[in-house]
């Protein structure tokens, strides 16, 4: 992500059961056998004090984790960078939904599998976008001389088994070809109220293409998934390509992004450059917000941009909401976007909670009484690196790590 899960060159720094259950303390991890299949069950006991921060270790074994969510029940969906997506079931089994490592390149800089959404009709018989589930990673070879990498949005189905997907389903919605290495963003989320899927791709640093209409680097962009018929066929040379929509220009790496249907907004982990990490704010209900990379960083304008057309204007661009330096001595280097904090025991919440990969510092962020944006810290995490920042169906937060083989971590959020 630069200052993501790995190095980074010098334009690119160094890379949540519901409320009567009661929050969790302790976690005990057993492996039974079945067979010759080891089985991870993960017991939960009861624990009372909800009042305290504090993350919980669940489950074990999962590698450098790009994205926790869900499908819409009570099964964790955890994906791995180099192409797998696991389960975590509710009795702490874990197992294997879909795994495409084959078909995605991990190996340098940011390139991997990034997210995974799935279709808010998921579990309706009766809907256009029942079975389907959406993925982004990147595909292709790069060997350090030669790169021939493309970003790829698809979509996949589940199969006759609910917990296994289909890995020949595929269809291939997007297919963007890469120049580098580095500020692939690649998080997707859907807005339930129109099934809309956004996706946010990073400026490939390119730099001036995040200015460029038309172009999808570098921006978040949706995606009219219900147009792409259920029989579709797509490849890599003529995709299934629904509508496109650019939504939010200006990004250097929204590495995360949440959107809150409740506030009609989208909040964006903007991953710096020079100096400053943004939380952005854009209204779901109006496209064209831009955020001036590369014109600008924080509300730093960069002089050297001056005679760029693209940056004539800088007091047009908006603000973020929240900036932090990364070269202030803190240990801070890269935002990562978080979620919008409304657990089913207290939907009002509305604080948004973001996180910093190399600190581990969780802060939440929310409007005073005067309307101006404070953030907060909640606490620090004794973990590896912060990757991503997800949430279960009851919207109880989770934290995945870049750690080979650990745990993912629900946050208790007072």
């Amino acid at each position: 992500m630069n200052r993501s899960p790995s190095a980074r060159p010098r334009l690119a720094r160094p890379l949540v059961l519901l409320a009567t259950l009661a929050l969790l303390l302790l976690m005990a991890a057993q492996t039974t056998t079945a067979g010759d299949q080891a089985t991870t069950r993960v017991y939960l006991p009861i624990a009372a004090d909800s009042t305290r921060f504090g993350p919980v270790p669940l489950g074990n074994g999962f590698s450098q984790v790009t994205d926790v969510t869900h499908a819409g029940d009570d099964r964790l969906f955890v994906a791995e960078r180099h192409g797998v997506i696991k389960i975590l079931h509710p009795d702490g089994r874990i197992t294997p939904f879909l795994d495409i490592h084959n078909r995605v390149i991990s190996h340098s800089g940011e390139y991997g599998f990034f997210a995974v959404a799935f279709h808010p009709d998921y579990n309706d018989p009766t809907a256009p976008g029942y079975g389907f589930f959406y993925v982004s990673y990147t595909t292709g070879t790069d060997d350090g001389v030669i790169i021939d990498v493309h970003f790829v949005v698809s979509r996949f189905r589940v199969s006759a088994d609910p917990n296994v997907a289909d890995p020949t389903s595929e269809v291939i919605l997007q297919y963007e070809k890469q120049s580098f290495n580095v500020h692939k963003g690649g998080g997707m989320e859907f807005d339930p109220r129109d099934n809309k899927l956004y996706v946010g791709m990073g400026d490939d640093r390119l730099l001036l293409i995040a200015q460029q209409d038309g172009r999808p680097k570098g921006k978040i962009f949706r995606l009219d998934v219900d147009k792409v018929a259920r029989n579709a066929t797509g490849d890599a040379r003529r995709p299934a390509a629904p509508p496109r929509e650019i939504w939010v220009y200006g990004l250097r790496n929204p590495w995360r992004f949440d959107i809150d249907p409740i506030g009609g907004a989208i909040f964006i982990g903007e991953v710096g450059d020079y100096l400053w990490e943004e939380v952005n704010l854009a209204p779901l209900g109006a496209r064209g917000y831009n955020f001036g990379w590369p014109c600008m960083e924080g509300g730093f304008v960069f002089p050297e941009t001056n005679e760029v057309p693209e940056c004539q204007s800088p007091w047009l661009f908006k603000r973020a909401i929240h900036e932090y330096p990364h070269n202030d001595g803190s240990g801070r280097c890269a935002v990562i976007g978080g979620k919008v904090n409304r657990p089913a025991h207290n939907p009002n919440d509305g604080r948004y909670i973001f996180g910093d990969m190399c600190s581990r510092q969780i802060f939440s962020l929310a409007r005073d009484g005067a309307g101006v944006w404070q953030r907060t810290l909640l606490g620090v995490l004794n973990t590896d690196l912060i990757n991503t920042i997800g949430e279960d169906r009851h919207g109880y937060q989770y934290v995945g790590t870049a750690a080979e083989s650990a745990p993912v971590y629900r946050l208790i959020i007072p």
